[in-house]
């Protein structure tokens, strides 16, 4: 593919990041663009892994904290843990009864990476009894609630500029940089280990995304 029919095809706005960080190189530039997607299609994989890791520490323990393995559902009540989630949830759980496929299994892998950090913001993490960071029992001494809000908050962020096809290989001034990428790599694996896991066992299921980070920085000089 040449230059002109990745415009076409991606258009000028886009392309014109690429090339002005490229210092108007067309051939580098469309070969940063290449390694941004297969940088992505990396983080996919590791993003996959942490988000279902997660979710699911979440739900065993707020599953024996309240001795409900329907906590979700039952949780979604005026007053109580997911009060403000409540439409939502009654919502996917009548979808699911309907076709006579309701499990909790289900309502875990339905809700939103940020249905499950919210729960660490200060009101729900006060309304579940202030017992969620029990799921790192790793963690590294002094990290609160407000930090770790902060810190699942980036991750978060992160994976959804992904999902939205956004560059992850510039820094804040659009030049060409790992620094970014790399700073949420090192999060997530810091995650992995406050989870009681170590975070090359878990990653190599999925690609590891070393190899092209440093394809990206090579691309400076």
């Amino acid at each position: 593919m040449d230059f002109k029919t990745s415009q076409k095809l991606y258009s000028v706005p886009r392309m014109r990041k690429y090339l002005n960080a490229c210092a108007g190189n067309r051939q580098k530039t469309m070969q940063l663009y290449r390694y941004n997607i297969r940088l992505c299609q990396r983080f996919y994989g590791v993003l996959n892994l942490f988000e279902v890791m997660l979710r699911n520490a979440i739900n065993e323990h707020y599953s024996a904290y309240y001795s409900d393995p329907d906590w979700i559902i039952n949780q979604a009540d005026e007053g109580k843990l997911l009060e403000y989630n409540k439409d939502e949830i009654r919502h996917t759980e009548a979808g699911y009864r309907r076709r006579g496929i309701y499990n909790n299994d289900k309502m875990v892998a339905s809700l939103t990476m940020g249905f499950w950090t919210k729960l660490f913001s200060k009101k729900r993490y006060k309304r579940g009894g202030k017992t969620l960071l029990r799921i790192f029992p790793n963690k590294a001494k002094g990290k609160n609630q407000s930090d770790i809000y902060k810190d699942l908050t980036h991750i978060r962020e992160f994976r959804n500029r992904i999902a939205h096809h956004e560059p992850i290989c510039f820094d804040g001034a659009h030049n060409i940089s790992t620094v970014f990428a790399t700073q949420h790599y090192q999060l997530i694996c810091e995650y992995i280990d406050y989870m009681g896991q170590k975070p090359l066992n878990v990653i190599q299921w999925a690609e590891r995304p070393n190899e092209i980070l440093h394809k990206i920085d090579a691309l400076k000089s």
